[in-house]
């Protein structure tokens, strides 16, 4: 459903309103992607060797669910289209809210059925947000163009309700209604243990120089009743800013893309930064904790059989926005006066360089790539390859 106010006669003759269009939309969608087979129960076959001879067997190998049904999404939009100035500045602005019910998981079950996870419908989830996207022609001659892009997506995610109303564990994040999917859930990182803190660290069986964890129940024990929220996968919001310029028939682009408010998971502080010496080490545990440094993160460097922790915890969890040079372009359009006489449309030079350069705190390769997992279970990283930085030279030719 649209209305194009700028079509009416009082607005018609406008000089600086030159598009206004209202726009909403409502719809609902269903998602079939379940594999086949996946209410029914399935089996699985093999060989042993029993009694020594080789023996058949069948056992279960999945637990059906004959009331799995499509998840469903539900989704409201309303909003403008507004151009001025003969449409030199061009803005459009949504709003929505999506609202998905029975979601498809494939959560987990009581060890006491025999499995581990079943495929089911958890619950509903609300998305909410704001799109904008502008567009400028901030400059427009013979000689010299710039024209600029801003466009960026805000979104507020929050899980609405769950079959049974418990709250799905899912290794290191949590599903609870009230809080975003992909929640961390985990141990909050206070430290390291000093020397004039041993007597205290041996209450949980540790010892200076170990990780300290924050007791939240303070029951004098450290488990699984001290994990918390710590952070969440999902960015609050990301966009993009390009520029183009033209000088002549020299063009230039500079588009860069933003994420923000979103974490992820470090895993490869695990293995490069604990103390199991498997392979190659951070440079940063040159500051690992020592009698004679203790003011550090980094615990203690022990023998393996001396043991060590590698939770997930806050002190892994590693702010992931950034602001990326997305692409850099130069090009040259050849004059029409050459591109006729060799019976082409359109001929163009370009250079360019993709990814030119990544501002982030984020400290592991790439904090973009670093969101592995499904849809339940984004921003983790375990030595993630990067997105490489790749330098083009073409020639466009129209015909």
């Amino acid at each position: 459903l649209a209305w194009r106010v700028s079509g009416e006669d009082f607005l018609s003759q406008s000089e600086t309103i030159s598009n206004l269009k209202l726009r909403a939309s409502y719809g609902v969608t269903g998602n079939s992607e379940i594999v086949a087979y996946r209410a029914l129960a399935g089996l699985q076959s093999g060989t042993v060797i029993f009694g020594g001879d080789r023996a058949s067997y069948t056992i279960p190998q999945r637990m059906a669910n004959p009331d799995l049904r499509w998840e469903k999404t539900e989704q409201v939009d309303a909003g403008v289209e507004l151009g001025l100035f003969d449409n030199r500045v061009s803005l459009e602005v949504d709003l929505y809210r999506k609202l998905t019910s029975d979601m498809l998981l494939d959560a987990p079950v009581p060890a006491t059925s025999g499995f581990t996870n079943v495929y089911r419908n958890v619950g509903s989830m609300e998305n909410k947000g704001l799109e904008v996207n502008l567009n400028t022609i901030n400059v427009d001659n013979e000689v010299f163009g710039w024209n600029t892009n801003f466009n960026i997506s805000v979104n507020k995610n929050e899980v609405v309700a769950l079959s049974g109303g418990s709250d799905i564990f899912l290794g290191s994040t949590l599903i609870r209604v009230g809080e975003p999917v992909s929640t961390f859930f985990g141990y909050i990182d206070e430290g390291t243990w000093n020397t004039s803190e041993a007597d205290q660290a041996a209450i949980y069986d540790r010892l200076p120089g170990d990780i300290k964890y924050r007791d939240i129940n303070n029951d004098g024990a450290i488990n699984s009743d001290d994990r918390a929220i710590i952070g969440k996968g999902i960015p609050d919001g990301f966009g993009t800013f390009a520029n183009t310029f033209r000088y002549g028939n020299l063009e230039l682009l500079v588009d860069l893309q933003f994420q923000y408010g979103n974490s992820v998971m470090y895993r490869d502080e695990h293995s490069a930064e604990d103390r199991q010496t498997i392979a190659n080490s951070f440079s940063t545990v040159l500051n690992a904790w020592t009698p004679d440094n203790q003011d550090t993160d980094i615990a203690q460097i022990r023998p393996i059989a001396a043991g060590y922790d590698t939770n997930n915890d806050s002190g892994k969890l590693k702010d992931a926005s950034f602001l990326r040079g997305r692409n850099l372009m130069l090009s040259y359009v050849f004059k029409p006066e050459l591109v006729q006489r060799l019976h082409l449309n359109r001929l163009r030079l370009y250079t360019s360089v993709q990814n030119f350069f990544v501002s982030t705190k984020f400290p592991g390769y790439d904090p973009e790539t670093s969101n592995g997992g499904g849809t339940f279970d984004q921003g983790f990283s375990l030595y993630d390859y990067p997105r490489p930085r790749t330098f083009v030279l073409g020639l466009n030719i129209g015909l």
